[in-house]
């Protein structure tokens, strides 16, 4: 493992404030696209996947990451399946409950990219930090990957709703 910040890192920051914002945006209350709703979803799960090759870097058995994950996926299927969808299906938009979760999520995601940007910093001191950071990564991508597979398996069923005049 490389001591010192790299390329990574700054992909890291690159898809993990994005995903922040996007899922902040979907705390506003307001009608999203489809595409808006699968956006903080695809970022975590790069985040997740760049994670992976340094959790693989440090040695590490991969079935420990593969296990947040699959939590995580398990954790954000299941609040993706009691959410209360708002659907309108003549502009394909949805509008989510005012749940803070997934912004929550997203914040242990950029918190796990500073615990790693901060301990390839610190030198060796940081080696522990490093260490957990792949695993909070893979969990916060499985919750929000999880979640935003639920909400669309749900959306074709979901009765229509008029939400461009609300």
């Amino acid at each position: 493992m490389t001591l010192g910040p790299n390329l990574l890192h700054l992909v890291l920051l690159v898809c993990a404030l994005p995903c922040a914002r996007y899922a902040l945006s979907e705390m506003r209350h307001r009608p999203l696209p489809r595409g808006r709703l699968a956006a903080p979803a695809l970022l975590a799960m790069a985040c997740a996947l760049v994670f992976l090759l340094f959790h693989l870097g440090l040695q590490r058995p991969p079935w420990v990451f593969a296990a947040a994950l699959a939590g995580g996926l398990a954790i954000g299927a299941l609040r993706g399946f009691t959410l209360q969808l708002q659907v309108d299906h003549m502009f394909d938009k949805v509008r989510l409950p005012r749940a803070r979760g997934s912004f929550l999520v997203a914040l242990g995601l950029v918190a796990a990219v500073l615990l790693e940007i901060g301990g390839s910093l610190a030198g060796p001191t940081g080696l522990p930090f490093r260490t957990i950071a792949p695993e909070i990564a893979a969990a916060c991508a499985g919750m929000l990957t999880g979640r935003a597979m639920a909400i669309a398996m749900r959306w074709r069923g979901a009765p229509h709703v008029d939400l461009h005049r609300l």
